[in-house]
Formats: C-alpha cells, sequence, structure tokens
C-alpha cells in the first residue's frame, strides 16, 4: 500500500513538470540586447492576451522575439493545475 501511493505521488510530479521552452523568432538581422518585456497568458490552453510585438520592438526594423516558460510560468501553470498558464515574451533589438 505504501508503495502504491510513493509509486503514485512520483509519477503524479513527474507528469506535473515542466521544462524551460523557449521559442525565438527572428524579424530582419535579429538584434542581442534586450529592449522590452511581455506576458501571454492562457486558459485551458488558448490564448487569451496577446503582446503586440510590434509596439514593443519600439517601429524596429531588426528585432528578435524569445517566447520563454520561465520558473514563474511553471509556478502559476502548477498553482492552477496548468487552467490559467503564461509565457513570458521578451524583445531583443
Amino acid at each position: 500500500m505504501k508503495k502504491s501511493i510513493i509509486t503514485i505521488a512520483l509519477i503524479g510530479s513527474m507528469l506535473s513538470l515542466q521544462s524551460c521552452m523557449i521559442n525565438t523568432a527572428v524579424v530582419g538581422k535579429g538584434g542581442t540586447t534586450e529592449a522590452a518585456r511581455g506576458k501571454s497568458w492562457y486558459i485551458l490552453m488558448n490564448r487569451i492576451s496577446e503582446v503586440d510585438t510590434k509596439a514593443l520592438a519600439g517601429g524596429a526594423t531588426d528585432y528578435t522575439i524569445d517566447f520563454r516558460t520561465n520558473f514563474v510560468d511553471m509556478l502559476i501553470s502548477g498553482i492552477t493545475f496548468s487552467i490559467v498558464g503564461s509565457r513570458t515574451v521578451i524583445i531583443k533589438k
């Protein structure tokens, strides 16, 4: 009985773990210096708020967009059992 509870707890915790995900989009020649940050919010994996990356880039023609899941984003997802989630958006010029 004790082993099955431990096994279920381990499997449950492993299924709830997320990795730090980074997706990058390069516009023009790209950029290296962080210029702005924003958050995209999700409910049940459907985006409810979108970051206006062109406005954050400030009219630049060459910039990089990083979509990241960091510790705070994982914490929000973990506390809400993935009902609410967020991704951090970083603009580099």
